[in-house]
Order: C-alpha cells, then sequence, then structure tokens
C-alpha cells in the first residue's frame, strides 16, 4: 500500500532529506516532486526567496523598487540598470 502525502507532508520530507544532505535527484524519487519544486522549498528554508519578492515589486513604483534594490545592498548603477533609470535620477534617491 502505499502513503499518499499532502503538500505539507511533502514540504516537511523535503526539508528533512535535504537537512539529512540528499541531492535534488534523490529528494525527487522520494518525494515525488520535480527539481523545481524541490528547489522552491530548499530555497525558502534558506532564506534565498528573494525571487517571490521581487516578482511582487514589479507592481510597485520605480522608487520602491529602488529601495528594495538599495536595501538588499545593490550599488546605485546595480539599480540604474535594472530599473533602466538615469543615473542622475538613481543618486536623487538617495539625496
Amino acid at each position: 500500500m502505499q502513503v499518499i502525502l499532502n503538500r505539507q507532508d511533502k514540504e516537511q520530507l523535503v526539508i528533512k532529506l535535504h537537512q539529512e544532505g540528499k541531492t535534488i535527484r534523490e529528494i525527487s524519487s522520494v518525494a515525488h516532486l520535480s527539481f523545481s519544486d524541490i528547489g522552491k522549498i530548499i530555497r525558502k528554508i534558506d532564506g534565498h526567496d528573494d525571487h517571490a519578492e521581487t516578482k511582487d515589486l514589479k507592481n510597485k513604483s520605480k522608487d520602491t523598487q529602488a529601495l528594495f534594490l538599495f536595501s538588499k545592498g545593490k550599488k546605485p548603477i546595480d539599480v540604474s540598470i535594472e530599473l533602466d533609470l538615469p543615473a542622475s535620477e538613481v543618486q536623487n534617491m538617495l539625496e
């Protein structure tokens, strides 16, 4: 008889196996999840789930996006390039 796990149970299983040092391939065969689903869970528990935060910011103003990027340690030139803003405008945000 095969045990059927719900999403939360699978997530806990992934975390347990990851902490045991199992590879994504090994975790996938046990948890029956795709590599991308496993990667999302691992990034979330390792604190690297910035993609979700960045995705939510796309609907925000350029100023808000710039402040977020600065809070993540980005340099003004990086913010200017990423948001396609003139360097002078980015510099004004810092003043």
